[in-house]
């Protein structure tokens, strides 16, 4: 099921991957892999690039050039996001204020990383209304949401301010999850071979909860976040749980069939990697100081409104038949 008015998510797709006999044509290559992106880039109106791409990193860099806007840092003194007007606004425009340039310029390279996966796979997918949709969304609620589970959980503890767009790029962090496996399940509508593959969406929940599990065990670099077992296993029966239903309900993923070029294979694999290095790079091992509650609740919402889309794709699908 696609959002983007195009039924086989077929519209522009630069990796239509079928060639004249369907068959792989060779090993994946980082310069097949770079030529795919660059088809990709052509493929799509330049305006959409430019929307996903630039008012964002413009942004921030506009903000960081405003004299005072290092007065917006939230201070973990504030006893609560509603407790007054400049509480509030710290609250949000935190997320869009940097400590440095070096700061600034991380959050912006991540930023573009974590689109030039999940602008394409959304293009695969059909997802590119509700890739705009969900960023509209993340900027709207993910500051005011991370900022709250900052201050539950460090609250009290010390008075350092903090800021920076992390918490949203951990948002998109969660949304590359979920369109990942969106992609798969379109691939695996169109494949030639259903019988022999078969992605379902839905899968994308128990990696989430897996990677919460991991996030919650492993031991992290910031004292204030010690592994907590108890948590980190709920989060592990959650995943076992989800994929114990799931594989009832929809079966479990196949991609064998799908017979995917090299170079698309490639885009699957990239996406994945960033995936996991973010979660690795953003819950586990961060350096002291960084915020990991306010990437937690980023996370958390970043899957969590594309996967309502998921689930009504479903029961649309359920009702259609």
């Amino acid at each position: 099921m696609t959002d983007d008015g195009d039924p086989e998510g077929r519209d522009g797709d630069p990796a239509n991957h079928d060639g004249d006999d369907g068959a792989p044509s060779g090993p994946p290559t980082l310069r097949g892999l770079l030529a795919g992106l660059l088809t990709a880039v052509r493929s799509r109106p330049p305006a959409e690039l430019a929307l996903v791409s630039l008012p964002l990193p413009v942004l921030l860099v506009g903000v960081s050039l405003l004299p005072g806007a290092e007065a917006w840092r939230l201070s973990l003194a504030t006893e609560g996001v509603f407790e007054s007007r400049w509480a509030l606004w710290t609250a949000f425009a935190s997320s869009f204020v940097h400590a440095d340039p070096a700061h600034l310029a991380d959050n912006v390279v991540n930023y573009w990383l974590l689109v030039a996966v999940a602008y394409p796979l959304s293009v695969v997918a059909g997802w590119r209304r509700r890739l705009l949709g969900s960023v509209a969304v993340y900027l709207a609620v993910v500051p005011l949401v991370s900022a709250w589970a900052t201050i539950v959980a460090l609250g009290g503890v010390t008075d350092a301010p903090t800021a920076g767009f992390s918490d949203v790029n951990s948002a998109l962090l969660g949304y590359l999850v979920a369109v990942w496996f969106a992609a798969l399940a379109a691939e695996s509508d169109r494949s030639r071979s259903e019988a022999l593959a078969g992605v379902d969406p839905r899968w994308s929940l128990v990696v989430v909860l897996a990677s919460l599990a991991f996030a919650y065990l492993a031991p992290s670099g910031t004292g204030y976040f010690p592994p907590l077992p108890a948590v980190g296993s709920l989060f592990a029966v959650g995943a076992a749980l989800a994929a114990a239903a799931l594989s009832v309900a929809v079966g479990r993923p196949r991609v064998a069939g799908l017979d995917l070029e090299p170079e698309r294979e490639l885009l699957y694999v990239t996406g994945a990697s960033v995936a996991a290095a973010g979660v690795i790079g953003s819950l586990v091992l961060v350096p002291f100081g960084s915020n990991v509650f306010a990437h937690l609740a980023g996370y958390v919402v970043g899957f969590a409104v594309p996967f309502v889309g998921v689930l009504a794709d479903a029961e649309a699908d359920r009702g259609g038949t």
